[in-house]
């Protein structure tokens, strides 16, 4: 893999091996943070890095549903540290491309498809209802000058003539079919597989050709999903109708609670494990129906034998549809709350792409507490940061709440701390995503919030709210040992912390050293510690001590 750098000017192009510093992300899949160049020993630095005089980086993985797009590397020619937060931020950035480069090639792909399609419709058109018109003109040409002569060869010349105006007829309904399925979406389901079978029927006379249908589901209109699962099942049906030699096919369409499932079996010839290779990668018919299923979210199998016929087989899994999931046409209203406002434009973008409606953005606790004071449109989720620059996004719950009953709150986490977490879900977060997770795992997360689905198990839940109980505790019995100090006491600390020996802490203090070791013994056993380090620690962490 070679990676291009923009430059001011120009562009360059960089080695992603594993000895440089591209490389090196790639393969560890986590962010690499690099101080000083001229001291790195993970790997080399490259010229172009040399050649600007660079000190200091950071790079990111863009990550990919299968593998990744490559990296996202921001430099420094001047000595700098990058924090956890800057390594978030960017690969955050790297997330935002990531969903851009993946929604390009979905729409690049599709219009691949859709182009084979029209393709194979005009080849359809030409190559056999064109060429068989064609024939029977000329027939009928013949038939004219020849009838009166009473010629048998001519009643002959008269059964191709209506034979092949047979054929003309059900290979015109069937492009024309195609070109008017996109407008015929919202038609129940049935009828128009119905009206697919029996159209195949009418240009099949060499098999028996069987549909059955089970589910409720199926009596409905599946928009754009039954359109495009229609020429799926419509490309196996040619496919055995034309090539395997078949006396029976079975359509077969079912839906269980979770799944939409459809077969198309034949009993013709199959192929073996020659041919089996040029199956599983396909042509462009059947590349045309793999590219089909996935953007269905399916997965499609071919399973043949020599001899005992094929079966192509296709499931996808069905959206839960519960009490609480927004109805046909019902807006889903988000407000989003992030200090990084580039961060809060491409979740805009994304949800707004998904037909929701991004009803306000804030980035701290002050605006996003004066928007929910202003607003007068009801919000459905909250997608909310955890570190803001005036506090924690979960403090905003409670008032989401108050304003906003049936809102849901999803917390976003830079760091996932247990103590962190445990807070936010104890204040009534539904959820809880690391804020470098993928665009569309947030998305998915706010699809399923609406849907009525929970995003963290229930055991996770309870174990968290017992972690913060045992946290307020722990608080409070650590609180009502700091009352129990002395001020005398408490000053040792302080002497303690600004890094003073006992001999230095009792000059300090103007106290004998047998009496600063009988505070020291008496600050151990008030707060429960074994040794100076620990009663340290406790008071930096409640604030007991100023650090120096």
């Amino acid at each position: 893999m070679a990676l291009v750098n923009k430059l001011p000017v120009g562009s360059a192009t960089e080695s992603a091996g594993l000895g440089s510093e591209a490389g090196y992300a790639l393969h560890s899949e986590l962010p690499v943070i690099v101080e000083d160049v001229h001291t790195e020993t993970r790997f080399e630095p490259s010229e172009l890095i040399g050649d600007h005089g660079i000190t200091s980086g950071m790079t990111v993985v863009i990550h990919g549903q299968e593998e990744p797009f490559g990296v996202l590397c921001t430099h420094s020619a001047s000595s700098r540290t990058f924090s956890e937060d800057d390594a978030n931020f960017l690969q955050a950035v790297a997330n935002v491309l990531a969903t851009a480069i993946e929604r390009k090639e979905v729409q690049e792909r599709l219009e691949e498809v859709r182009e084979v399609e029209r393709s194979r419709i005009a080849r359809d058109l030409h190559d056999d209802a064109l060429q068989d018109l064609s024939g029977a003109l000329v027939e009928a040409q013949i038939l004219r000058r020849s009838i009166f002569a009473e010629d048998p060869e001519a009643a002959r010349r008269a059964e191709r003539l209506l034979a092949a105006l047979d054929r003309i007829g059900p290979r015109l309904r069937g492009a024309v079919y195609d070109l008017r399925l996109e407008a015929e979406q919202e038609r129940p389901f049935s009828e128009l597989l119905e009206s697919l079978v029996e159209l195949q029927r009418t240009i099949s006379t060499e098999c028996e050709i069987s549909l059955e249908m089970r589910g409720e589901l199926l009596s409905g209109p599946l928009g754009k999903t039954g359109g495009e699962l229609l020429r799926l099942v419509r490309e196996a049906l040619i496919n055995a109708r034309r090539h395997s030699g078949a006396r029976n096919v079975w359509v077969r369409v079912w839906v269980s609670e979770e799944k939409l499932f459809a077969e198309v079996e034949d009993d013709g010839r199959g192929f073996g494990p020659a041919e089996r290779l040029v199956a599983t990668t396909g042509g462009m018919g059947i590349r045309g129906m793999r590219e089909r299923a996935r953007l269905l979210g399916g997965d499609l199998k071919i399973q043949s034998e020599l001899g005992q016929g094929t079966k192509v087989s296709f499931e996808m899994p069905l959206q839960k549809e519960t009490e609480e999931q927004p109805q046909e046409g019902e807006e889903v209203r988000i407000l989003l709350v992030d200090d990084h406002a580039s961060i809060r434009e491409a979740f805009a973008s994304i949800f707004e792409g998904e037909g929701f409606e991004v009803v306000g953005q804030a980035g701290s606790l002050a605006e996003a507490r004066q928007l929910l004071e202003e607003m007068h449109q009801p919000i459905d989720v909250a997608v909310l940061d955890l570190g803001l620059p005036d506090g924690s996004g979960a403090d905003l719950i409670k008032e989401l709440h108050e304003k906003n009953p049936q809102a849901q709150a999803l917390v976003l986490s830079a760091s996932l701390d247990r103590a962190n977490i445990a807070g936010a879900v104890e204040r009534g977060a539904a959820g809880v995503l690391n804020k470098t997770a993928h665009l569309d795992k947030v998305v998915e997360a706010v699809q399923r919030l609406r849907a009525g689905e929970k995003i963290m198990p229930l055991e996770e839940v309870v174990e968290l709210l017992r972690f913060a109980s045992s946290e307020r505790r722990e608080e409070y019995e650590a609180r009502q040992a700091i009352e129990k100090l002395t001020p005398r006491e408490r000053e040792v600390l302080q002497t303690l912390a600004e890094g003073l020996d006992n001999e230095a802490m009792a000059e300090r203090l103007h106290i004998s050293l047998r009496t600063q070791r009988n505070h020291m013994a008496s600050i151990l056993a008030k707060l429960e510690v074994h040794s100076q380090l620990q009663a340290l620690v406790f008071a930096q962490r409640y604030g007991i001590v100023e650090s120096p």
